[in-house]
């Protein structure tokens, strides 16, 4: 069998220390690492909070740009109010008209018949 003598139990007994050691040491460290880890999550979830936030601000600034760009502001849209509103101003003046027309005709007497 095998022989133990004091300098093989003294050898022993460094390998195990050092084993042992070497677990406190790994043990620490992967408590470390897992607390650094829990804290990068932590602001992870905040940035992606933040960047959602700015998203939809983000989104909602655009779709108002892009109603301006294509429902206000557009050339064509201008040009058809710009019409209509010229077709109104027209038709407006000669009902005035005709109701100027109206009015000097019957001035509040009547013409002998």
């Amino acid at each position: 069998m095998l022989e133990l003598g004091p300098r093989e139990l003294l050898t022993f007994g460094i390998v195990l220390a050092g084993i042992a050691t070497t677990w406190g040491v790994l043990k620490a460290t992967i408590k470390s690492i897992t607390a650094t880890l829990d804290e990068v999550r932590v602001d992870l979830a905040s940035l992606n909070q933040r960047l959602d936030k700015v998203e939809a601000r983000q989104a909602v600034a655009l779709s108002a740009i892009d109603t301006m760009s294509k429902d206000i502001l557009s050339p064509q849209i201008l040009k058809e109010r710009s019409e209509r509103d010229g077709a109104i101003t027209e038709r407006l003046n000669s009902l005035e008209r005709m109701m100027d027309k109206q009015i000097h005709l019957h001035n509040g007497r009547h013409p002998p018949t």
